[in-house]
């Protein structure tokens, strides 16, 4: 016999699932920023191998997450609160998928170079490049958990410390020159993993955005979507 509506499972405890699934995703994406990036500042082709397999579990969860919501979508009719819940996780599943696949062009680019020899002010600015974004994704993710619309605006202002950092990182790369191939290798992958690490920062902004829309249903400037 065909399952009643009634008999379907509440729709709130599917999105309590979905959020811990989320979490779980956020965690994974948060351990590949740490080792990718140590892998690039250690030049250890190892764990950048392992950064790039990784990103498999990463890729199933993903694809698991999308799936239960879609179904969810499909079965459940979500209105008003619970659709903006749905489609906040939607957007904040495919942000985490990004950052993941960001870290393992990290990794790709450990062995790009090796083995040439990172200069000390680029290893402290994305030592520091990675701990910002690893930091951004977890308040944004905390906001996520605790449905919490007040770090949209923590975050920007954390995200122009990202800025900052690249900026320092170009303009220390644009005073080597073009002195030697190696040196125009080197300048070119560093300004690139540079910008995977602002791309990150962008994506934690864009989660805590997403988080406050989906709790209050006002986006960035107070435009109401309710």
């Amino acid at each position: 016999m065909e399952a009643t509506p009634a008999a379907r499972r509440p729709l709130e405890d599917e999105l309590a699932d979905i959020r811990g699934d989320i979490i779980r995703l956020a965690a994974l994406t948060t351990e590949a920023i740490a080792a990718g990036t140590q892998a690039f500042l250690n030049g250890d082709l190892r764990m950048a191998e392992s950064v790039v397999e990784g990103d498999d579990r990463v890729d199933e969860l993903y694809h698991h997450i999308e799936n239960r919501l879609l179904t969810l979508l499909a079965t459940q009719s979500p209105v008003a609160v619970d659709l903006r819940a749905v489609v906040t996780m939607m957007r904040i599943n495919h942000e985490l998928e990004r950052d993941a696949d960001l870290m393992v062009n990290v990794a790709k680019t450990t062995r790009r170079i090796y083995p040439l020899e990172l200069d000390p002010r680029v290893r402290g600015t994305i030592d520091r490049m990675g701990i910002q974004a690893s930091n951004q994704t977890r308040v944004a993710i905390d906001a996520f958990a605790d449905s919490d619309p007040n770090w949209a605006a923590a975050l920007q202002d954390m995200d122009d410390s990202m800025d900052d950092l690249t900026k320092s990182l170009f303009r220390h790369i644009l005073s080597w020159g073009a002195s030697d191939e190696g040196t125009v290798l080197q300048a070119v992958q560093v300004a690139l993993v540079a910008r995977h690490y602002e791309r990150i920062a962008d994506h934690a902004v864009t989660i805590a955005e997403r988080v406050q829309w989906m709790v209050t249903g006002m986006h960035p400037g107070g435009e109401n979507d309710a």
